[in-house]
């Protein structure tokens, strides 16, 4: 049986020009017509619409995703233009959302599209909660966690995304993941945010607008397949490339044990409430982790 996410519409026939419009979509073997039909029935919240959100929205609104929901706070600019391809130059100075929306809505109809501003401990799980699969494909830490804590706690399947200069990750996560497939969240990977000024940036380094093309396309790939059923998703595993090396690896993951995860969760509630006070750990939560040890 293949893996799909649970839909929340129910699926309609495609009309004539629907059939015609999505035909090579409906010939990739494992989508199919009814796959094509999941699509337009699904709800899809994009967090981000700059380098990595900018091909993610295209390749779905293409696809035909049947609501495109777009949370992004910031305005574009023209030091954006050489990577975020959704927005041109007569979209700067407007909200990133605005011209990622006109933009959609100029390029298929059938793509019902909302705008989201600020995302914060308050709004978020209401938000989430709304559409059948997230797609994060925002610029900071503390976005990334927020959406991917929201999310394996609603158990609402996370495609997740990072990108610096010529290199990027790509993976799925989902915390209720049917059998066989791991229930995994993003602090499997990465139990925390990194201390500040320890990882390179793009504001440091840069980043490659090609790449982002790359690293966008992998990232809507995997939400086509979670949601038609097509081939494997990168459940309990993570894409990483390194564009200027030409080289990329596909590499396993374990989920973290229920330990690693009561840590995990006092994070995760330290980033949704700042004045939350969580409870000191048992000494064996380290030991049981393997951290806090030394070899």
């Amino acid at each position: 049986m293949p893996l799909t996410v649970p839909l929340s519409a129910p699926l309609s026939p495609l009309s004539a020009r629907q059939q015609a419009r999505y035909h090579r979509t409906c010939l990739v073997p494992g989508i199919g017509e009814e796959g094509q039909r999941r699509l337009l029935a699904a709800k899809v919240l994009v967090v981000g619409a700059g380098g990595l959100g900018s091909p993610v929205l295209l390749y779905l609104a293409a696809a035909g995703i049947g609501q495109l929901t777009i949370a992004d706070a910031d305005v574009v600019e023209s030091s954006n233009l050489q990577r975020q391809i959704i927005h041109t130059t007569t979209s700067v100075g407007t909200a990133k959302t605005a011209s990622a929306a006109a933009r959609i809505r100029g390029l298929n109809p059938d793509v019902s599209v909302s705008e989201h501003g600020w995302l914060t401990g308050e709004n978020i799980d209401a938000l989430v909660s709304e559409h059948d699969l997230v797609v994060e494909c925002s610029d900071t830490f503390d976005t990334k966690f927020l959406v991917a804590d929201a999310a394996a706690r609603l158990g609402i399947p996370l495609v997740w995304g990072s990108i610096v200069a010529m290199t990027f990750q790509v993976g799925a996560f989902w915390s209720h993941a049917p059998a066989p497939y791991p229930a995994t969240g993003l602090r499997d990977l990465y139990p925390d945010a990194p201390p500040a000024g320890t990882t390179p940036s793009s504001f440091d380094v840069g980043v490659l607008g090609a790449v982002c093309g790359q690293a966008g396309g992998v990232m809507a790939s995997e939400v086509v397949k979670l949601i038609t059923g097509a081939g494997e998703p990168l459940l309990g595993r993570i894409v990483i490339a390194d564009a200027a090396a030409g080289r990329w690896n596909t590499v396993q993951y374990a989920p973290a044990t229920k330990r690693v995860a009561a840590a995990r969760q006092a994070a995760a509630q330290r980033l949704a409430d700042p004045h939350h006070q969580p409870a000191m750990p048992d000494d064996d939560l380290l030991e049981d982790s393997g951290k806090g040890k030394h070899d």
